[in-house]
C-alpha cells in the first residue's frame, strides 16, 4: 500500500515548489478579482434550487439525488423541459453541503463557486504549463480564462456551481492521464494514474452531464498529440458507460430524446449559428449576461444556419489544415462543437436561459489554443520581424484590460435580480423574460404599478407563455381589477391547464366580485387535487368568514377527502 501510495503522490505531483508559488500567486490575483461576488446575492434559479428547496440542505437525502432528476431532487415534479431531462447528483450534493454551513447564505454559496472556479484555474495552469512550455503564457491563459465576462455566468451564479464541478472532473483526467500514461515506463503507476483519472471524470459527470461530449475530442488529443497510451483511456471511457447506466436507471431512460421531430429540425437549423455565436461570444467577450437563446434564434431561417455551417466547416478545415503546428487549435473546434450540439436542443425552449455557462468548459480549450496560436507568432516575429516584437504583448494587455472593464461589468449583473433582470432587457429587448424578472422584483418590493407594467410588456412578448399571464393576473388582482384578473388567467389556462397558484387567484378574484358559488366550486375543484395544500386550506377558511352561506359551503369542504 505505501509503494502504490507513493507511486500515485508521483502522478499527481506535476509542478516545481517554484511553480507552486507561481500559481498560488495567480490564484491569489484571480480571488482577489473575482472577491466582490462575495457580497451577492441569490439570482434566477437559485431560489428554486436553494432558497425554496424543501429537499437542500439534509444529508439524509443525498442517495435521493441519485436516483431522481435535478428537478425532483431541489423538491419539484416533473423533468425539465420538452426533451430535456438533468441528472447532476454530485451538483446537489455539493449544494447541500454548503447549505449545512449556514443555511441559505449567498456567502458561502458564492465562496463555493468560487473555489471550484480557482480549482478549475489551477488544473488548467498545469494543463497549459505541460502544453505549452512558457510560464508566461500559462499564467496569461489562465487569467484570460478566470475573469471572462461571459462565462462569468458558470462563476459569479450559485446555481452554477455544476459547471466548475464538471470541468474540473475532465480536466484533472486529462492532467492524470496526461503526467502518468504517456509513451514510456508504464505498468503500475500508469494504471494508476489511469483509474484515478476515470474516478475524477465520473465525479465530473455526475456533476453536468455535457462533459461525456468533450472525451472524444480529449480522447484524440491525448492518443494522438500527446502520446498517451490508448488502453489507459479504458477507466475513462468505463466511467462515461457507468454515468450513462445510472442516468438511464434514475430517468427511467436516457430521456434526451424526448423532443419532438419538429424541436430536433429547429435544434439542427439553430446548432451551426450557435456554433459561430458561441466562438464569437468567446473572443469579442460579449455580450454580458443571462440570454435567452430561444427568443434570439427565433427568426433564424435556413439562409443563415447554412452560411454558419459552412464557416464552422472552414474553421474545422483550418485547424485540421494546421494540426501539427497548433495541435490544441483542433482540439478546442472539436470540444466547442460536440458540447454546443445539446445546447441546440435548449435553445429550442421558449424561457430557457443561459449562454455563457455553457461556453465554460470550450472556452477553457480555446483559451489554451490562442496561447499556443501567440506563442507561435511571437517566435515568428522575434525570428523575422523583430521591429514587431512588442505587438503581441501590447495586444494581450489591451484584451486583458478590455476584460477587466467588462468583468466589473459582469460582478455588477450577477449581484442581484434586479440587475439580472435589466441585462436580460438590454441584451434582447424583444423577449419577455427580463420584463418578467423586474416585475417579479417590483412586486416584492409591494410596487404594483411598475410590475403591472412589466407584466404587460412580458405578456405581449411571449404571449404564449404561462407565467407572466399568471403573474399579470395577480397584480391586477392586487391592484382592484378582479374582472381582469379573470380574463388573464381564463387566457393562459386555456392553453395550459389549471394550477394551485391559478386557482388561488380565481377564487380570489371571484370573491372580489360576490360570486360565492363560483368561488367555492372552483376551490372544491382545487381541493380536490390537492386536498392538503396549506395556501388552499387558509383560503377556504377565509370564504367560510366570508361567504353569506357558509353553512352549505362547509358540508361540502368537509366531504372533499384528505390526502
Amino acid at each position: 500500500m505505501e509503494g502504490m501510495g507513493k507511486r500515485l503522490s508521483a502522478i499527481v505531483t506535476t509542478v516545481t515548489g517554484s511553480e507552486w508559488l507561481q500559481i498560488a500567486l495567480l490564484l491569489a490575483l484571480i480571488f482577489v478579482l473575482l472577491m466582490p461576488s462575495l457580497r451577492a446575492g441569490f439570482i434566477w434559479d437559485d431560489f428554486s434550487q436553494i432558497v425554496e428547496s424543501p429537499t437542500i440542505g439534509d444529508p439524509s437525502l443525498i442517495p435521493f439525488y441519485f436516483t431522481h432528476n435535478v428537478v425532483q431532487s431541489a423538491g419539484g415534479e416533473g423533468r425539465g423541459a420538452p426533451g430535456v431531462d438533468l441528472y447532476r447528483p454530485l451538483f446537489m450534493v455539493s449544494l447541500t453541503a454548503i447549505h449545512t454551513v449556514n443555511g441559505p447564505d449567498p456567502f458561502w454559496f458564492h465562496l463555493g463557486v468560487l473555489a471550484a472556479h480557482l480549482l478549475v484555474c489551477g488544473l488548467l495552469w498545469a494543463l497549459a504549463l505541460r502544453w505549452l512550455g512558457s510560464h508566461i503564457a500559462a499564467a496569461l491563459a489562465v487569467l484570460f480564462f478566470a475573469c471572462h465576462p461571459v462565462t462569468a455566468e458558470a462563476y459569479l451564479w450559485s446555481s452554477a456551481i455544476s459547471e466548475p464541478l464538471a470541468a474540473a472532473g475532465l480536466l484533472a483526467a486529462t492532467l492524470l492521464l496526461d503526467r502518468g500514461c504517456r509513451e514510456g515506463p508504464g505498468g503500475m503507476q500508469g494504471w494508476l494514474a489511469a483509474v484515478a483519472a476515470g474516478a475524477v471524470l465520473l465525479a465530473g459527470l455526475l456533476s453536468k452531464e455535457a462533459v461525456l461530449l468533450a472525451l472524444p475530442a480529449a480522447s484524440l488529443f491525448l492518443v494522438a498529440v500527446r502520446g498517451v497510451r490508448a488502453r489507459y483511456l479504458a477507466p475513462s471511457w468505463l466511467a462515461a458507460g457507468v454515468f450513462l447506466v445510472m442516468r438511464a436507471l434514475a430517468l427511467g431512460g436516457l430521456q434526451a430524446g424526448g423532443a419532438d421531430g419538429e424541436q430536433r429540425l429547429q435544434a439542427l437549423r439553430n446548432y451551426p449559428v450557435l456554433v459561430i455565436d458561441g466562438l464569437r461570444a468567446m473572443l469579442s467577450m460579449l455580450p454580458i449576461g443571462i440570454r435567452h437563446l430561444s427568443w434570439e434564434y427565433d427568426a433564424v431561417g435556413w439562409g443563415l444556419s447554412l452560411a454558419a455551417a459552412t464557416l464552422c466547416a472552414l474553421f474545422l478545415c483550418i485547424a485540421v489544415a494546421l494540426r501539427r503546428t497548433t495541435p490544441l487549435l483542433l482540439q478546442a473546434v472539436l470540444v466547442t462543437g460536440l458540447m454546443l450540439a445539446p445546447i441546440a436542443l435548449v435553445s429550442t425552449i421558449p424561457g430557457w436561459g443561459g449562454f455563457g455557462r455553457y461556453l465554460y468548459l470550450p472556452l477553457a480549450f480555446t483559451t489554451l489554443a490562442l496561447a499556443e496560436v501567440g506563442c507561435g507568432l511571437q517566435q515568428w516575429i522575434n525570428r523575422n520581424r523583430p521591429q514587431l516584437r512588442l505587438a503581441i504583448p501590447l495586444m494581450i494587455a489591451a484584451v486583458l484590460v478590455v476584460e477587466q472593464v467588462g468583468l466589473r461589468q459582469a460582478l455588477w449583473v450577477y449581484s442581484s435580480q434586479e440587475n439580472l433582470a435589466r441585462s436580460a432587457i438590454e441584451i434582447f429587448p424583444d423577449g419577455p423574460d427580463g420584463y418578467e424578472w423586474l416585475g417579479n422584483v417590483y412586486l416584492e418590493r409591494d410596487d404594483l404599478p411598475s410590475a403591472l407594467r412589466c407584466y404587460r410588456q412580458a405578456t405581449e412578448r411571449g404571449p404564449e407563455l404561462y407565467r407572466p399571464r399568471h403573474n399579470l393576473a395577480a397584480a391586477l388582482l392586487y391592484t382592484g381589477r378582479p374582472e381582469e384578473a379573470l380574463e388573464q388567467l381564463a387566457i393562459a389556462e386555456k392553453r395550459h391547464g389549471t394550477t394551485i397558484d391559478g386557482s388561488m387567484i380565481v377564487v380570489t378574484a371571484m370573491m372580489q366580485l360576490g360570486q360565492w358559488d363560483e368561488a367555492a366550486d372552483r376551490l372544491l375543484d382545487a381541493l380536490e387535487e390537492a386536498p392538503n395544500d396549506p395556501a388552499l386550506r387558509g383560503l377556504a377558511a377565509r370564504l367560510l368568514a366570508e361567504h353569506p352561506r357558509p353553512e352549505a359551503l362547509r358540508a361540502r369542504l368537509v366531504a372533499v377527502p384528505s390526502g
